[in-house]
């Protein structure tokens, strides 16, 4: 098991930064979700907590709740996965994130972490964000962090609205989140986007808040 290092000064503050701006503009939309959801099952390991019950699911980080995301609603699709099967998915995102551009992407964001301390740690984290701009055709994306290709993460978030979507996620847009070790076994939770009862709390660009 991973050594859970505590986090030193500059680490501390910058999260409680990040976290004072998440409750400021998400707070009463994570406690909406959450009350939605209920009590359900809970699942965690030292990232990330995820709650499922019949009414949705949700995951907030362990040491930035406000890191959130999640929906309610019949279309949730809970299942467990082998590691094999949790690190191709996550490679075909990468792999896909390469390619998006402002023709067939609307957005893409990706996390990754593969330590606890991963949000406060670049070495310990993979990032990657796209938004298409009407008046930037040529937008670059932003990357933070390294993905390491044949490791599990302790949590991954993939969440893409681009033609490839159905290619990668099955669907025509939504969200996965992935836990690794809940028990013997890795956690997916597969969201499409349909209707109005999705509440994703990370539409909020990642990189103009971490540094």
């Amino acid at each position: 098991m991973e050594e859970v290092k505590p986090f030193d000064t500059m680490q501390k503050v910058e999260l409680a930064m990040i976290r004072a701006e998440y409750q400021k503009h998400y707070q009463m939309q994570i406690n909406y979700l959450k009350d939605r959801v209920g009590e359900g099952i809970v699942y965690q390991n030292p990232a990330v907590q995820i709650v499922v019950s019949d009414e949705g699911a949700y995951y907030e980080l362990n040491d930035l709740p406000e890191e959130f995301g999640g929906a309610a609603g019949e279309h949730i699709e809970r299942k467990f996965v082998t590691e094999a099967e949790a690190i191709e998915l996550l490679g075909r995102a990468v792999e896909a994130c390469m390619t998006a551009n402002f023709d067939n992407t609307k957005r893409i964001a990706l996390i990754a972490l593969y330590s606890r301390r991963g949000l406060a740690d670049r070495k310990s984290s993979y990032i990657f964000e796209y938004q298409a701009d009407e008046h930037v055709s040529n937008k670059q994306a932003r990357e933070i962090g390294e993905f390491q290709p044949d490791t599990l993460p302790l949590f991954y978030k993939i969440m893409i609205d681009a033609d490839f979507a159905p290619d990668v996620l099955g669907m025509e847009r939504g969200m996965v989140f992935c836990m690794s070790n809940a028990g013997d076994r890795n956690l997916l939770i597969r969201i499409p986007y349909e209707g109005e009862s999705v509440v994703n709390l990370s539409e909020a660009p990642l990189t103009d808040t971490i540094h």
